[in-house]
């Protein structure tokens, strides 16, 4: 579309700018860079400064390292350092990608590009909290994953961080990156494996229902609590249906409103409020 634009009008900042970001998230930034310089030579825009400044920095984050184009990933890693344990990584990506397109009825229409990164390269690169065990970044539609230290015997921690991240991955397509927060976090931990039941003890689930959600800790574990209810109502094909119309109408409360019979805000309200009457104080 960018580029019919452009055939139309070379000068269309619109145009470049969006030619640009397309290039971005197809993992070509050296022209995803010259697309958006040129944008800027037409005029100042912050935005897009912004976009450029941030694909130069990941340009240079992921600057030497090598990369592997497969069927379903791109995957950059530091050279032979990391090979083995790359690969390994790159085998259970496989199988965990297989797996979401069976569960979530969907496959992604682009390839998934994957960063290994040491531990600290990881958390310059991503800006994620200490705690954290990987990143997908909704704007240019990479998993960021941290492999210092690691051996081609992967932990199950990491082994859940993958599908976690994955998961985003596949909701992100699916939406058009328009799926509510609690449902992109709720559904990763679920084809994670997660459940409320098994995550909390009485007093803990107490403690979740009383806070309502107002801690890091209280978010995660309310927003698996929310998917739970919801493919409890109407299983894994209702929530496949939410992720279609997300992705068709552009909007959550019409979405909603088609798989669960009113719009997100309230059917959200509704499960909180039901929640707390069973689990609370």
């Amino acid at each position: 579309a960018a580029r019919s634009a452009l055939a139309q009008d070379t000068r269309s900042v619109d145009a470049l700018r969006g030619l640009g970001y397309a290039l971005y998230r197809q993992d070509r930034s050296r022209e995803a860079i010259e697309a958006l310089q040129a944008a800027l030579d037409l005029g100042r825009d912050p935005a897009t400064e912004m976009l450029l400044a941030r694909i130069r920095k990941g340009a240079q984050d992921e600057k030497g390292m090598t990369e592997q184009r497969l069927a379903r990933f791109t995957v950059h890693y530091d050279g032979e350092a990391h090979e083995d344990v790359g690969r390994e990584i790159l085998r259970v990506l496989d199988g965990h990608y297989a797996t979401l397109v069976t569960a979530l009825d969907h496959q992604p229409k682009a390839k998934i590009t994957v960063i290994l990164f040491t531990q600290q390269g990881y958390f310059d690169a991503s800006g994620a909290p200490a705690w954290s065990g990987g990143a997908y970044d909704g704007t240019d539609g990479k998993i960021r994953i941290p492999i210092g230290g690691l051996t081609t015997s992967l932990t199950p921690e990491m082994d859940g961080t993958l599908i976690h991240e994955l998961t985003h991955a596949f909701i992100a397509d699916r939406t058009h990156n328009l799926a509510p927060r609690d449902i992109h976090e709720g559904l990763a931990q679920y084809m994670q494996g997660k459940r409320l039941a098994q995550e909390l003890n009485a007093e803990q689930m107490r403690r979740l229902a009383d806070d309502g959600g107002r801690s890091v800790a209280g978010f995660y574990l309310g927003a698996l609590a929310f998917v739970e209810h919801l493919i409890a109502e109407r299983g894994l094909g209702g929530m496949n249906d939410l992720l279609k119309a997300l992705g068709e109408t552009g909007n959550p409360d019409r979405a909603f409103e088609q798989v669960y019979g009113q719009g997100y805000q309230a059917t959200r309200q509704a499960w909180a409020t039901r929640f707390r009457q069973q689990n609370g104080s």
